[in-house]
């Protein structure tokens, strides 16, 4: 069977009619040649129930996995059964619209790039800001010639090729969460895939699965594991503490109420052996 032009790649977790109102602004909005694979983490509310819905419609597709695999896997397995020739990996906390098209046929035009969506917060507020590679070659550059640092950005609606996606070799499932999308845009930057930033805004609604559950100490130490993690693979250890003091001054001068927590969390996850 051929192949459709888009696949719109959604991991759900428990995020109650939010993934409702995804799926049908898709329905509503999106004209170009696609489908949709939803891979559902074993969710414990009714969210994806509600969803069934959407199998009437033959471009939808709902994955009930039996456990919770995390993010990474998650898209693994639904891009798995997509056909598309470009994966567009969108969270289920988001709308699309109608001018998701034109950013859609651009991509087809020229699919040799990662592309990133604006994300427009329900404050109006644009989100999904470049975000430097934590390493001190980009650090460097970041603070004195911009434009010759690498960075990258949430993967809350990033776009790109099929052949690409298995060119960099998947999302990285060493990560259960966090850091799976700074694995992904580092390992576009060192194949030479560069990254274009779309300018028609997903809508993000926020309200995801772990914000309901996880104190902001968890949350930290979430982040922190993961990135350690990306650490070991690529840079040198005494490269990871200065960077992480380098962060940690960082939050002292422009977040002082996260100071507490990161250096908790910094201490704790020292502790892990990779």
């Amino acid at each position: 069977m051929d192949g459709v032009d888009i696949s719109i790649v959604i991991v759900n977790y428990n995020t109650g009619e939010l993934l409702f109102n995804c799926l049908s602004s898709i329905r509503e909005c999106v004209d170009v040649d696609y489908e949709v694979i939803v891979a559902d983490n074993a969710s414990s509310d009714d969210s994806f129930l509600q969803c069934r819905c959407f199998e009437k419609d033959s471009r939808f597709h709902l994955m009930a996995l039996d456990d919770n695999v995390g993010f990474s896997k998650g898209n693994n397995l639904a891009s798995a059964k997509a056909s598309g020739k470009v994966l567009h990996f969108l969270n289920p906390d988001t709308k699309v619209s109608k001018a998701i098209n034109g950013e859609y046929r651009l991509v087809l035009s020229q699919p040799d790039k990662l592309y990133v969506t604006p994300l427009l917060n329900r404050n109006g507020s644009v989100d999904n800001p470049d975000k430097v590679f934590p390493c001190l070659r980009d650090i460097f550059w970041w603070k004195f010639d911009r434009k010759k640092a690498r960075y990258w950005c949430i993967g809350a609606s990033v776009i790109l090729s099929r052949e690409n996606f298995y060119r960099v070799g998947r999302w990285c499932e060493d990560y259960f969460m966090y850091s799976e999308d700074l694995e992904l845009f580092y390992k576009c930057w060192i194949n030479g895939i560069g990254i274009v930033h779309l300018k028609t805004p997903v809508y993000h609604f926020g309200g995801g699965s772990s914000d309901a559950v996880w104190s902001s100490l968890d949350r930290e130490i979430a982040v922190q594991t993961s990135f350690r993690k990306f650490y070991s693979k690529y840079f040198p250890k005494v490269q990871y503490i200065a960077v992480k003091i380098y962060f940690i001054i960082h939050d002292m001068l422009k977040h002082p109420s996260k100071t507490s927590n990161n250096i908790r969390a910094w201490v704790m996850v020292a502790k892990i052996k990779y």
